[in-house]
């Protein structure tokens, strides 16, 4: 090293360690900020490339200093992606338990004033009405209990409906607020990619871009990876690309990131799932990038010397929607000029040779289909009509041999495939499925099997429903039918009559379902024409009250609870096992068939038919029976198949909120109602979108009981679940912090080798500054 590089090494020392000084502080200074990650200094050893003129082999290499490679981030991308997998999984169990702890505010019955305190004055005021049969104030009581009751059952079913809404409304933000974050990343991303071209590394944007990624994969799994992207002249700039998670498959998905494109999230139009829709992808300024069409373009069309006019052929190579290579030879005309040197005459040449060769490619019939083919500057543009996978890609056009043109400029630009689509189960797993999966998931009221075992907003209020739903049917039946199932008002029972229906229904005719949100006192109770039925015998006396023991065992009785009490449709039907025949043809037989109708009251209709020479035979004889039957005559849709008989009802237009008629079962006896064993039909079998079995079985103060059970065991099993999610997330990010994280003891340290290494780079200079004065001005004096 020359006598004064030494200075070149002090100055670079100074420079390192005053730069590493500012870093220092940037860290200090952002000790509380955000989102900030600690930024170290990145230094390397300078030493020059060659030896000097008169560099001596034994002497030593000393180098010439330090050099600043720049500022970078102390970051662990393992940690960042295990913290952004842990949070999905918090962001899905926090919604859930947001959901879960709405319901519970409606559901739990913790005061006095609650559904199953009602239920007890109810059945009380129904014992005390049995002491006092004719006594008006008493059934009066009872009457207001069982408004209170229905008061009670519509403002829980409100408050359902609330929390639905709510929740719905938190949805369609959250939808908003991952658009939102979205776009901030697409603006950071843009920003950053500016200043990577000019050399800047915008350690600052990218930690607010590291932010937003961290609050996204709340909402949902993401695949999140650095790549490289060239912008021209060989430089390449950094590229980031996030994507969707399968969480069944853990593979990556939909594109919600590239680079500087972005997608956005909209629900499905009219989707009774709620999935979401991805977008295409498109750039700051709104174009389309993904799903695009694809583009050729040839320019620069010369004439050679001795070009003669005449027909040419060209060979389009293009790729087709399968990516198989193939090709179609073009014919054209080329137009030559009258002088080569008189620009002129070029240029109109030119037009008149590449407007032959633009209506070539429009008429030929393997591209006239698929391409738009138009004129450019001295050129043409060739743009596919299909978008995406089906668009086919020019590759390349040859001029057959021989060819006295040329084209200077060829570029293909393929098309890009397409990103748009649904959010299907499993995919966006986190803050955002769990909350749609909390506004569809109905258990087992579901018409889907995929939500079955999902338990969200529908399923408890389908459950009160049910609840509300067994006591209306069960207080009605007590009072229309006596315990063979009679009805009361053909035996001249006086006050026979439905004492519940749906807000507004017809009494005598009812036909909508009763629900917690509608269930009402009939307009014939309220006004006395209907009373409570103290006894079913004909012509009893005004003090029996055999009847009111058969109220009291309602609140008692263990009913089975079914889906299809309250969800059921017009198409829902009914299979029968197969028949098994072992009697002779000839034989009188009946059928006894059950169904429930509407309201969920229990008919048995019995049709007499006679048996055919096989089961085949019979089912067909049966099949007539129930058709001709005018009590049947809504399940007109009758069919046997298989050795099996189906029965539907045949309303196609009933309306929301009305249950079809639907057949439970169907027995084989003799012309006296008694069973044979010549004739067995097997279990039936109701098909359809609901499961026919039951949910529950209890009283009815049980099965309100038991809602608030599985409510609680639901938010308990989630809470634990949450609590092991967020543990280790937090465990994960204190890790991260440890890496990432100021700590102001290890910046103190820095503090105090950095302004001891600018120190002795100053003395260094010092040193040095004296050796060369002594040097200069005191070498060679001696003896003057």
């Amino acid at each position: 090293m020359a006598t004064f590089g030494e200075f070149t090494v002090a100055r670079l020392g100074m420079i390192a360690s005053q730069m590493a000084l500012n870093v220092t502080g940037q860290n200090i200074s952002n000790i509380n900020t955000a989102g900030y990650t600690r930024q170290q200094l990145d230094q390397y050893s300078f030493i020059t490339n060659s030896s000097g003129l008169y560099h001596s082999s034994s002497s030593a290499s000393v180098g010439s200093g330090v050099m600043l490679a720049g500022v970078s981030q102390l970051r662990d991308p393992y940690l960042d992606i295990r913290f952004r997998k842990e949070m999905s999984s918090v962001g899905s169990t926090d919604a859930t338990l947001n959901v879960l702890d709405q319901l519970q505010s409606v559901i739990n019955n913790v005061d006095k004033e609650g559904i199953v305190t009602q239920l007890q004055d109810l059945f009380s005021r129904i014992s005390e009405l049995g002491s006092h049969v004719g006594e008006q104030e008493f059934e009066t009581l009872m009457r207001e209990s069982a408004q209170d009751l229905c008061t009670l059952l519509n403002s829980s079913a409100s408050k359902l409906q609330q929390v639905y809404d709510n929740i719905l409304q938190q949805y369609n933000e959250d939808i908003q607020d991952t658009n939102n974050i979205l776009q901030k990343i697409q603006d950071l991303n843009e920003q950053i990619r500016i200043a990577d071209i000019n050399g800047d590394s915008a350690l600052e944007l990218r930690d607010q871009r590291n932010t937003l990624i961290d609050s996204l994969s709340e909402y949902m799994k993401i695949d999140v990876t650095y790549g490289k992207e060239d912008v021209g002249a060989g430089f390449e700039v950094e590229k980031l690309t996030i994507k969707m998670v399968d969480q069944t498959t853990g593979k990556p998905g939909q594109t919600l990131i590239d680079g500087i494109s972005r997608a956005e999230l909209s629900l499905v139009k009219d989707d009774p799932d709620m999935f979401l829709n991805v977008s295409e992808l498109h750039d700051p300024d709104g174009a389309q990038t993904s799903n695009t069409s694809s583009r050729f373009t040839i320019g620069g069309l010369s004439f050679g010397d001795g070009v003669t006019s005449g027909p040419q052929t060209i060979r389009v190579n293009y790729t087709d929607e399968t990516g198989s290579e193939k090709f179609v030879d073009i014919t054209f005309n080329v137009t030559a000029p009258a002088d080569l040197n008189d620009a002129n005459s070029v240029q109109q040449a030119r037009n008149a040779t590449l407007a032959s060769l633009q209506q070539a490619l429009q008429d030929d019939p393997t591209l006239k289909d698929r391409f738009t083919v138009n004129l450019a500057s001295n050129g043409i543009s060739m743009i596919s009509k299909q978008q995406g996978g089906d668009a086919f890609n020019i590759t390349n056009m040859e001029l057959a041999g021989g060819a006295q043109i040329s084209f200077n400029t060829q570029k293909s630009t393929p098309a890009a495939v397409s990103n748009a689509g649904a959010i299907t189960d499993g995919m966006g797993y986190g803050a955002l499925e769990s909350t749609r999966q909390m506004l569809v998931g109905s258990g087992e009221f579901s018409t889907d099997a995929a939500y079955s075992n999902i338990r969200g907003i529908p399923y408890y209020m389908h459950s009160l429903d049910m609840m509300a739903n067994k006591l209306a049917t069960e207080m009605n039946r007590v009072n229309t039918t006596n315990a063979d199932g009679e009805s009361l008002v053909d035996l001249g029972i006086e006050g026979a009559g439905n004492l519940f229906v749906a807000d507004g229904d017809d009494p005598d005719n009812p036909t909508k379902v009763i629900t917690a949100s509608n269930i009402s006192l009939s307009d014939k109770w309220q006004t006395g024409e209907t009373t409570i039925v103290p006894s079913t015998k004909p012509g009893a006396g005004s003090t029996e009250n055999d009847n009111i023991n058969r109220f009291m065992n309602i609140l008692n009785e263990a009913y089975g609870y079914k889906a299809t009490d309250i969800v059921r449709q017009d198409n829902t039907p009914f299979t029968s096992g197969k028949l098994e025949q072992t009697g002779a043809a000839g034989q009188n037989l009946q059928a006894q068939i059950t169904y429930i109708d509407s309201m969920n009251q229990q008919h048995t209709v019995t049709v007499s038919f006679q048996s055919g020479a096989d089961a085949d035979a019979t089912l067909a004889n049966l099949q007539a029976a129930i058709t001709a039957n005018p009590d049947l005559a809504q399940f007109a849709n009758v069919n046997v198949d298989n050795g099996s008989i189906t029965m539907t009802a045949n309303d196609g237009n009933i309306d929301d909120g009305v249950l079809c008629s639907l057949v439970t079962d169907i027995q084989i006896t003799d012309d006296q109602g008694a069973a044979t064993d010549d004739f067995k039909m097997g279990a039936g079998k109701i098909g359809g979108t609901v499961a026919s079995s039951n949910i529950y079985k209890g009283n009815i103060e049980s099965c309100y009981s038991n809602m608030e059970g599985v409510l609680g065991s639901h938010i308990n099993t989630t809470s634990t679940i949450y609590e092991t999610y967020a543990t280790a997330a937090d465990e994960i990010n204190t890790s991260r912090d440890s890496v990432s994280g100021v700590d102001l003891n290890d910046e103190g340290i820095n503090l105090l080798q950095y302004q001891k290494s600018f120190s002795a780079a100053c003395r260094l200079m010092t040193a040095l500054d004296e050796a060369m004065d002594k040097v200069i001005n005191g070498m060679g004096v001696v003896g003057r």
